[in-house]
């Protein structure tokens, strides 16, 4: 996406109007001072030595003192502007993006890597949302100044001016050469300086995995050659930088020199003298504008990358589909999903308040099936819809309005269990987060105990019931459980399953369970889906669209990819390498 497609909206027009006025009067009453100036003390030293006593001074030295008072109000008054400029477009375009971000289906979230998705809310929109204030009013300021400037040397000498305005022309072309070939390299450092920093989040959340497998050197090895190929490359953009200001400033002085040239051959002695100092301090004024140029596109072209990288997010929700509404609320169908072993297809219906029970040996692909039925794991054949849209094309923010998904390891943030608990709902009271703890048998945690990176600070057990108990805290339509009672003794697993659904009465389930853990259910289930039998109906209570039966164990479960890094770093290998189903 064009950045100013992006910003078409976001950018408070007034204000950015006000700031390129501002900038533009700032910087032509600067190059006037330097002109102005130059001519002053240059024409007082002549008239001191020609005993010109006729000759005041008083004007010339009024106006440069109203010029330099006039040059730092309207700087300041520019800043002032600008920065509001720049904070108005963050705000707006940062709110817009991340509802945008909403938006995107559980496959698009999923497919961002590792801290992708914060750096582009975050560096890129900075960036972006600076291009108005930062980039376009710096521009319009060296353009009407250069403008200005050019008109005056014609007015004032035709050939001066002509041979001004080529000198001008090269130096636009050199600064826009150095652009370029500083953009090719940045791009490089910014692929580098990406790769470095997913490969130390990676690290960081399989630090205890590469310690267990002495893999440690070989990720700082990975690291430090990534941030290398950084340095290298920013290096190399540095150098062409330099260069592209070298070459402004030699055409720089050969159009001052020019300006000297051809002032002094009007022939008398004190005023063009004058005339030529004023001029080349004019000039020298507008070149010291034009050594911004490659910075400024440097940075026009860095914004003009950061919104590509954002236009994803900026879709608008008329872009995307919603779930249809179904009367007696959503259903979740799958037709004819293949299963990993070539078995015959599976087809079966979720419906509130269903009980779905997903079985299989360890391997199966139940972890595979429940992401399918969530939406984060694609399906090459046949389809999952949730109502009447398939489930992998909705925005994710709608998805999790219906259905929510519970993983074997669900993500805890490095805080307390309260925080925790308050990410599925911001206003609930203390009371109803330890209602939720108790209906999971964690009634006894207090709420504001830390639960450590990962949550490793609890015992698996208790990270697996806490991440349920934020999910009952949603109060989903369709609750997708992975294995909820691993690691639990059986009193403690049985009430679980118990009190999840005396606290989701009218919910539908599936639950991804082991099959010596079957009996732990304390009612039959609708829809039995054995992924290394058959799926069948039950003659329960259940409503709702009857299963056909389908067999066939799904595709094994691979590791996550922060296994296969620590495993490829170590130099071992693993018989599956594909994305970690089930996981987000």
């Amino acid at each position: 996406m064009n950045a100013w497609n992006l910003l078409r909206h976001s950018v408070p027009r007034r204000d950015l109007a006000i700031a390129i006025v501002l900038a533009a009067a700032a910087e032509v009453g600067a190059a006037a001072l330097l002109g102005l100036s130059g001519w002053f003390l240059t024409a007082c030293a002549l008239v001191t030595l020609l005993a010109d006593t006729t000759w005041s001074w008083m004007y010339p030295s009024g106006t440069v003192r109203a010029l330099a008072l006039l040059r730092t109000s309207l700087r300041y008054l520019e800043r002032l502007v600008s920065h509001r400029v720049v904070l108005a477009t963050t705000v707006t375009l940062r709110g817009r993006l991340v509802r945008g971000a909403g938006e995107l289906s559980a496959r698009e979230l999923r497919a961002q890597r590792d801290g992708t998705l914060l750096a582009r809310l975050t560096t890129d929109v900075e960036t972006v949302a600076g291009l108005p204030a930062q980039v376009v009013a710096p521009l319009a300021g060296c353009a009407v100044t250069a403008v200005l400037v050019e008109v005056l040397l014609l007015r004032a000498s035709p050939a001066l001016g002509v041979a001004e305005l080529g000198v001008f022309a090269g130096g636009g072309w050199w600064a826009i050469r150095t652009g370029r070939r500083a953009r090719r390299h940045l791009a490089g450092a910014a692929a580098a300086r990406a790769g470095a920093r997913t490969d130390l989040i990676a690290a960081r959340a399989a630090f205890n995995e590469l310690r267990c497998l002495d893999a440690m050197p070989q990720v700082r090895g990975v690291v430090a050659t990534a941030l290398e190929r950084e340095e290298t490359a920013a290096a190399a953009a540095a150098a062409e930088q330099r260069v592209g200001r070298l070459g402004l400033r030699l055409l720089a002085a050969l159009g001052q020199g020019l300006a000297l040239l051809l002032a002094l051959q009007a022939g008398a002695w004190s005023q063009p003298v004058a005339d030529a100092v004023g001029e080349a301090l004019l000039l020298a004024a507008v070149w010291d504008l034009l050594d911004r140029l490659p910075q400024l596109l440097q940075e026009l072209a860095a914004a003009q990358d950061a919104a590509a990288r954002l236009g994803p997010l900026a879709a608008t929700a008329a872009d995307r589909q919603t779930p249809a509404p179904t009367p007696g609320g959503p259903v979740l169908t799958v037709v004819d999903v293949p299963t990993g072993n070539g078995g015959r297809p599976l087809s079966f219906t979720v419906r509130a308040p269903r009980l779905v029970v997903v079985t299989g040996p360890n391997g199966s692909g139940k972890s595979t099936l429940l992401g399918q039925l969530a939406g984060r794991v694609p399906t090459t054949v046949g389809q999952v819809r949730l109502g009447a849209a398939p489930v992998a094309e909705l925005p994710a923010e709608a998805v999790a309005d219906v259905l929510t998904l519970v993983e074997a390891d669900d993500w805890l943030a490095d805080t307390t269990v309260s925080a925790n608990l308050c990410l599925a709902a911001p206003l609930a009271d203390p009371e109803r987060l330890r209602a939720a703890l108790a209906a999971v048998g964690l009634g006894a945690l207090r709420l504001d105990t830390p639960v450590g990176p990962a949550g490793r600070a609890l015992s698996q057990g208790q990270r697996r019931r806490l991440a349920v108990a934020r999910a009952i805290l949603r109060r989903p339509r369709i609750l997708l459980l992975d294995e909820p009672t691993a690691g639990l003794d059986r009193p403690t697993a049985e009430a679980l399953l118990r009190e999840l659904r005396r606290a989701l009465p009218d919910s539908a389930l599936v639950l991804a369970l082991q099959g010596q853990d079957l009996d732990l259910l304390p009612w039959r289930p609708d829809v039995t889906v054995d992924l290394a039998g058959v799926t069948t109906p039950q003659p329960t209570r259940g409503t709702g669209g009857v299963p056909r039966a389908r067999t066939g164990p799904a595709g094994g479960r691979s590791g996550r990819p922060l296994d296969r890094l620590a495993i490829r770093l170590s130099g071992r290998t693993r018989r599956s390498e594909g994305p970690r189903p089930g996981t987000g």
